[in-house]
Order: structure tokens, then sequence, then C-alpha cells
């Protein structure tokens, strides 16, 4: 059984080789980054780096997986509510902008990395990228039978709001303003009738 300050320990360095790979991915890209390039930018041994995360693919499976089930976990409050779904939807996006703002490396790396993994079997951060998913979903269906929204494609909405999340990561935005968000909502789903 490993003692409490080692276990501590060792979540300690995992969570440095993860800030390091961030770094490091944001510099090289994820294709050119080294295994010795993380070690060096964490400051530990490539000894110790394996000890950790055997291959390059589990860094960065680790870093999804760390991403997505925290934007889940800061999330999941704001869907379960009975709100109203245009509420809903702006409350669960203000959520997102916040945990986004408090690590907008981890953020950026998310939502703008390359299929990197090129195996087709179940990867674990998808459960909860699924998870967000189709809440939104069912939120916005919600939203169009009870006509607070225009019955749009579904993946139309989806896509904006994809594109509003990458926006909040790249384009620096700190928060979304209920006026932003009205608008946007008004342009794409409000139903005007």
């Amino acid at each position: 059984m490993i003692s409490k300050r080692k276990q501590e320990e060792r979540d300690a360095r995992k969570k440095r080789i993860i800030a390091a790979a961030l770094t490091v991915f944001d510099r090289l890209g994820i294709e050119k980054t080294t295994i010795g390039e993380i070690a060096e930018e964490a400051g530990f041994g490539k000894a110790t780096l394996y000890y950790y995360y055997p291959s390059k693919d589990d860094v960065y499976i680790e870093i999804m997986i760390t991403g997505w089930k925290s934007l889940w976990e800061e999330i999941e409050e704001a869907t379960v509510t009975d709100k109203p779904p245009k509420k809903k939807i702006f409350e669960i996006l203000q959520q997102v902008c916040k945990v986004v703002n408090n690590d907008k490396n981890l953020y950026k790396f998310l939502f703008t990395a390359p299929s990197f993994i090129q195996e087709t079997e179940k990867l674990p951060w998808k459960t909860y990228q699924e998870r967000l998913y189709s809440i939104l979903q069912i939120i916005i269906d919600k939203g169009c039978s009870d006509g607070e929204f225009i019955d749009l494609k579904p993946s139309i909405i989806m896509q904006a709001i994809g594109g509003l999340f990458h926006e909040m990561v790249l384009g620096n935005k700190d928060t979304l303003s209920e006026k932003d968000f009205e608008l946007m909502i008004s342009n794409l789903l409000l139903n005007k009738s």
C-alpha cells in the first residue's frame, strides 16, 4: 500500500508532466514533440516520464481525459436544472467560459488538437465529450419542441455552439456576456414567429 504522501508526490509529478507536455505541444506541435522534450520541460529524466507515461500517446490521452472530465464535472450541475432551454444553454456556456479561462492552454489543446491517436477503439475521454454533446442536443431539441428555438437541423445548432467554444478559447474571450449570447440566440435559434 502506498502512503498518502507518496501518492501526493506521484500526482504532483504527473501534473507537472502534463503541464510540460502542453507547453511543448503548443510550441512544437504533437507530431514533432518527443518524450525527451517533455521530460526536459518538466525537469525530469526520460526514465521518470516513462514510469508515469509509457508513450507520447499516453500523455496525449491523459491530457484529453483530464480536460474533458474536468469540463464535464464543472458544467454537470447546470445541465440538470429545471430552467427553460435558452437559460440552461446560456448557463452551461457561461460555466464553460469559466472552466476554459482557468486553464486556457489545456482547452486550447483540447479544442484544436488534431486526431493524433489513430486507434479505432473507444477513446476514454469520448465518454465525457459525448455526454456533454448529448446533453446539449437534448436541451436544443427541447427548446425546438417548446417553440423556444427555431427548428433547425440539430447539427447546425451544435456547430454554432462548437464555434462559440472555439471563439472563447482562440479568441481570448474571458466570458460570454448575456448580450452576446442573446444576439447569437436571436440570430440563430430564437423562434421569431
